[in-house]
Protein backbone atom coordinates (compact mmCIF):
# COMPACT_ATOMS: atom_id res chain seq x y z
CA UNK A 1 0.00 0.00 0.00
CA UNK A 2 1.36 3.62 -1.22
CA UNK A 3 -0.25 7.19 -1.47
CA UNK A 4 0.87 9.23 -3.75
CA UNK A 5 0.95 12.98 -3.85
CA UNK A 6 -0.33 15.67 -5.92
CA UNK A 7 0.74 18.52 -3.60
CA UNK A 8 4.20 17.76 -5.45
CA UNK A 9 4.74 20.54 -8.16
CA UNK A 10 5.22 18.47 -11.50
CA UNK A 11 5.60 20.07 -15.16
CA UNK A 12 4.07 17.59 -16.68
CA UNK A 13 0.80 18.03 -15.09
CA UNK A 14 -2.14 20.39 -14.82
CA UNK A 15 -3.56 19.93 -10.97
CA UNK A 16 -6.73 21.08 -10.55
CA UNK A 17 -7.88 23.00 -7.22
CA UNK A 18 -11.39 22.15 -6.09
CA UNK A 19 -12.32 24.01 -2.40
CA UNK A 20 -14.87 21.84 -0.37
CA UNK A 21 -16.55 22.87 2.46
CA UNK A 22 -17.25 19.43 2.84
CA UNK A 23 -14.50 18.16 3.70
CA UNK A 24 -13.12 21.09 4.88
CA UNK A 25 -9.89 21.50 2.56
CA UNK A 26 -8.87 21.31 -1.09
CA UNK A 27 -8.90 18.80 -2.98
CA UNK A 28 -6.30 18.29 -5.63
CA UNK A 29 -7.64 16.56 -8.90
CA UNK A 30 -5.15 15.25 -11.54
CA UNK A 31 -8.34 16.18 -14.55
CA UNK A 32 -10.64 18.25 -15.19
CA UNK A 33 -12.87 15.35 -15.28
CA UNK A 34 -12.14 14.78 -11.75
CA UNK A 35 -12.69 18.68 -10.63
CA UNK A 36 -16.05 18.56 -12.41
CA UNK A 37 -17.00 15.06 -10.74
CA UNK A 38 -16.32 17.49 -7.43
CA UNK A 39 -18.93 19.19 -7.75
CA UNK A 40 -21.55 16.19 -7.72
CA UNK A 41 -19.50 15.24 -4.67
CA UNK A 42 -19.76 17.91 -2.56
CA UNK A 43 -23.50 18.28 -3.06
CA UNK A 44 -24.47 14.80 -2.79
CA UNK A 45 -26.04 14.29 0.62
CA UNK A 46 -25.43 10.61 0.73
CA UNK A 47 -21.68 11.14 0.83
CA UNK A 48 -20.13 12.59 4.02
CA UNK A 49 -16.80 13.08 2.57
CA UNK A 50 -14.31 12.01 -0.24
CA UNK A 51 -10.73 12.69 -1.31
CA UNK A 52 -8.57 12.36 -4.10
CA UNK A 53 -5.63 9.97 -4.36
CA UNK A 54 -6.35 7.75 -1.74
CA UNK A 55 -3.94 5.04 -0.42
CA UNK A 56 -2.89 3.12 -2.98
CA UNK A 57 -3.09 -0.72 -3.73
CA UNK A 58 -1.63 -3.37 -6.40
CA UNK A 59 -3.61 -5.75 -9.05
CA UNK A 60 -2.34 -8.91 -10.76
CA UNK A 61 -2.16 -8.29 -14.24
CA UNK A 62 -0.11 -10.67 -16.60
CA UNK A 63 1.40 -11.90 -13.72
CA UNK A 64 2.50 -8.92 -12.44
CA UNK A 65 2.16 -6.98 -9.73
CA UNK A 66 1.71 -3.68 -10.86
CA UNK A 67 0.69 -0.09 -8.66
CA UNK A 68 -2.68 1.61 -8.36
CA UNK A 69 -4.23 4.45 -6.97
CA UNK A 70 -7.38 5.17 -7.78
CA UNK A 71 -8.63 8.52 -8.73
CA UNK A 72 -11.00 9.47 -5.51
CA UNK A 73 -12.36 7.31 -2.50
CA UNK A 74 -15.68 8.13 -1.25
CA UNK A 75 -17.54 7.76 2.10
CA UNK A 76 -21.17 7.75 2.66
CA UNK A 77 -23.50 7.89 5.03
CA UNK A 78 -24.40 4.34 4.85
CA UNK A 79 -20.79 3.14 5.90
CA UNK A 80 -20.28 2.37 2.14
CA UNK A 81 -16.79 3.19 0.57
CA UNK A 82 -16.08 3.75 -2.74
CA UNK A 83 -13.72 4.20 -5.36
CA UNK A 84 -14.17 6.46 -8.63
CA UNK A 85 -11.64 6.09 -11.53
CA UNK A 86 -12.16 9.07 -14.51
CA UNK A 87 -11.96 8.64 -17.94
CA UNK A 88 -12.57 10.18 -21.09
CA UNK A 89 -15.57 8.02 -22.63
CA UNK A 90 -13.77 7.45 -25.51
CA UNK A 91 -11.17 6.04 -24.07
CA UNK A 92 -12.58 2.96 -21.96
CA UNK A 93 -13.04 0.82 -25.28
CA UNK A 94 -9.33 0.30 -25.11
CA UNK A 95 -8.78 -3.30 -24.99
CA UNK A 96 -5.45 -3.48 -22.45
CA UNK A 97 -7.48 -0.43 -20.66
CA UNK A 98 -10.54 -2.51 -20.53
CA UNK A 99 -8.10 -5.94 -19.00
CA UNK A 100 -6.50 -4.03 -16.84
CA UNK A 101 -9.41 -2.41 -15.05
CA UNK A 102 -11.12 -6.14 -14.47
CA UNK A 103 -8.26 -6.40 -12.40
CA UNK A 104 -7.87 -3.40 -10.75
CA UNK A 105 -11.87 -3.57 -9.82
CA UNK A 106 -10.76 -7.70 -8.72
CA UNK A 107 -8.01 -6.06 -6.11
CA UNK A 108 -10.21 -3.53 -4.72
CA UNK A 109 -13.04 -5.77 -4.13
CA UNK A 110 -10.54 -7.77 -1.51
CA UNK A 111 -9.89 -4.93 0.31
CA UNK A 112 -13.99 -4.83 0.31
CA UNK A 113 -14.24 -1.84 -1.55
CA UNK A 114 -16.05 -1.04 -5.08
CA UNK A 115 -14.04 0.26 -7.72
CA UNK A 116 -16.18 2.30 -10.35
CA UNK A 117 -15.65 3.78 -13.27
CA UNK A 118 -17.08 6.99 -14.39
CA UNK A 119 -16.87 8.76 -17.69
CA UNK A 120 -18.23 12.51 -18.92
CA UNK A 121 -21.05 10.91 -19.64
CA UNK A 122 -21.97 10.78 -16.02
CA UNK A 123 -20.50 13.81 -14.76
CA UNK A 124 -20.90 16.55 -17.36
CA UNK A 125 -24.71 16.64 -18.03
CA UNK A 126 -26.52 20.30 -18.06
CA UNK A 127 -28.24 21.86 -16.18
CA UNK A 128 -27.01 20.07 -13.20
CA UNK A 129 -23.07 20.46 -13.70
CA UNK A 130 -23.90 24.11 -13.97
CA UNK A 131 -26.13 24.45 -11.65
CA UNK A 132 -23.79 22.86 -9.00
CA UNK A 133 -20.80 24.89 -10.26
CA UNK A 134 -22.92 28.27 -9.74
CA UNK A 135 -24.22 26.96 -6.35
CA UNK A 136 -20.38 26.44 -5.13
CA UNK A 137 -19.79 30.30 -6.00
CA UNK A 138 -22.14 31.28 -2.84
CA UNK A 139 -20.48 28.46 -0.87
CA UNK A 140 -18.04 30.82 0.88
CA UNK A 141 -20.88 33.45 2.09
CA UNK A 142 -21.67 32.01 6.07
CA UNK A 143 -24.12 33.24 8.27
CA UNK A 144 -28.10 33.96 7.65
CA UNK A 145 -28.89 37.39 7.15
CA UNK A 146 -31.53 39.30 8.72
CA UNK A 147 -33.39 39.41 5.10
CA UNK A 148 -32.30 35.94 4.54
CA UNK A 149 -34.51 34.99 7.23
CA UNK A 150 -37.16 37.62 5.70
CA UNK A 151 -36.65 35.70 2.72
CA UNK A 152 -37.14 31.80 3.89
CA UNK A 153 -40.52 33.01 5.69
CA UNK A 154 -41.71 34.14 2.57
CA UNK A 155 -40.75 30.79 0.73
CA UNK A 156 -42.38 28.98 3.90
CA UNK A 157 -45.25 30.81 3.60
CA UNK A 158 -45.99 30.27 -0.47
CA UNK A 159 -44.73 27.21 -1.14
CA UNK A 160 -43.08 26.63 -3.90
CA UNK A 161 -42.14 29.84 -5.53
CA UNK A 162 -40.44 31.42 -8.84
CA UNK A 163 -37.04 33.41 -8.34
CA UNK A 164 -38.44 36.05 -9.91
CA UNK A 165 -41.64 36.30 -7.95
CA UNK A 166 -39.17 36.53 -4.55
CA UNK A 167 -37.17 39.54 -6.11
CA UNK A 168 -40.51 41.07 -6.70
CA UNK A 169 -41.97 40.70 -3.16
CA UNK A 170 -38.60 42.53 -1.89
CA UNK A 171 -37.69 44.76 -4.66
CA UNK A 172 -34.41 42.77 -5.42
CA UNK A 173 -32.59 42.85 -8.71
CA UNK A 174 -32.06 39.18 -10.06
CA UNK A 175 -28.51 39.23 -9.02
CA UNK A 176 -29.28 39.90 -5.05
CA UNK A 177 -31.85 37.83 -4.96
CA UNK A 178 -29.87 35.26 -6.39
CA UNK A 179 -26.72 35.83 -4.07
CA UNK A 180 -29.48 35.54 -1.02
CA UNK A 181 -30.88 32.26 -2.26
CA UNK A 182 -28.43 30.37 -3.57
CA UNK A 183 -26.56 31.15 -0.04
CA UNK A 184 -29.13 29.45 1.24
CA UNK A 185 -29.78 26.74 -1.16
CA UNK A 186 -25.72 25.53 -0.31
CA UNK A 187 -26.63 25.61 3.48
CA UNK A 188 -29.13 23.21 3.08
CA UNK A 189 -32.16 25.69 4.09
CA UNK A 190 -33.78 25.81 0.39
CA UNK A 191 -34.22 23.74 -2.39
CA UNK A 192 -34.25 23.20 -5.94
CA UNK A 193 -34.16 21.13 -9.15
CA UNK A 194 -30.86 20.95 -10.27
CA UNK A 195 -31.36 18.10 -12.38
CA UNK A 196 -34.61 20.17 -14.50
CA UNK A 197 -34.00 23.92 -13.82
CA UNK A 198 -31.41 26.08 -14.62
CA UNK A 199 -30.10 28.28 -11.88
CA UNK A 200 -29.13 31.05 -14.23
CA UNK A 201 -32.97 31.80 -15.52
CA UNK A 202 -35.71 31.61 -12.86
CA UNK A 203 -35.95 28.91 -10.88
CA UNK A 204 -38.37 27.23 -8.10
CA UNK A 205 -37.32 27.40 -5.16
CA UNK A 206 -38.86 25.61 -1.84
CA UNK A 207 -37.91 25.63 1.85
CA UNK A 208 -35.98 21.70 2.72
CA UNK A 209 -38.60 20.24 5.46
Amino acid sequence: MYIRSLRKPSPNKNIFKFASAKVGETIMCESSLEFDACFHHEYNDTITSFGSQPEGFHYNFEGKQLPYTPDVILHYIDGMTKFHEYKPYSKTFDPAFKAKFVAKKQAAQVLGIELILVTEKQIRINPILNNLKLLHRYSGVYGVSDIQRELLQLIKKSGKILLEDVAGEYALTMGEARSFLYSLINKGLLKADLAQDDLTSNPTVWCHV
